[in-house]
């Protein structure tokens, strides 16, 4: 004889719970796909420029390389933002180091 399967009755404050638990997961996602999505774009704007001025060679050569690696780079860094278990630490990672690259770029461009 089979045991009967039990059934949580879902009250009202359960079901408060759920909600708000699968709120708080969506907006998380939320965040993650913004700082992927946002993020990744000042991430990889900002370190194409700063190659793009560092590397040794022709200019047009160097635009179009950086041009051309900008496509990993948004990947990767998309990846990256739903790798690291820490939300926070893919906020400030991301954002910190977009920051970085553009005051060197500042310096070395002379814009201060």
């Amino acid at each position: 004889m089979q045991a009967p399967l039990h059934r949580a009755s879902f009250t009202k404050f359960n079901l408060a719970a759920l909600l708000k638990i699968a709120s708080s997961y969506r907006l998380l996602v939320f965040l993650r796909f913004f700082i992927a999505i946002v993020g990744g774009y000042a991430f990889t704007s900002a370190s194409i420029a700063l190659l793009s001025a560092v590397l040794p060679i022709a200019k047009q050569d160097a635009v179009l390389f950086c041009v051309s690696i900008s496509i990993l780079i948004y990947a990767i860094v998309f990846i990256y933002a739903f790798a690291i278990k820490s939300l926070k630490t893919v906020w400030i990672s991301i954002l910190l180091s977009a920051g970085l690259f553009v005051g060197i770029l500042a310096v070395l461009k002379d814009w201060l």
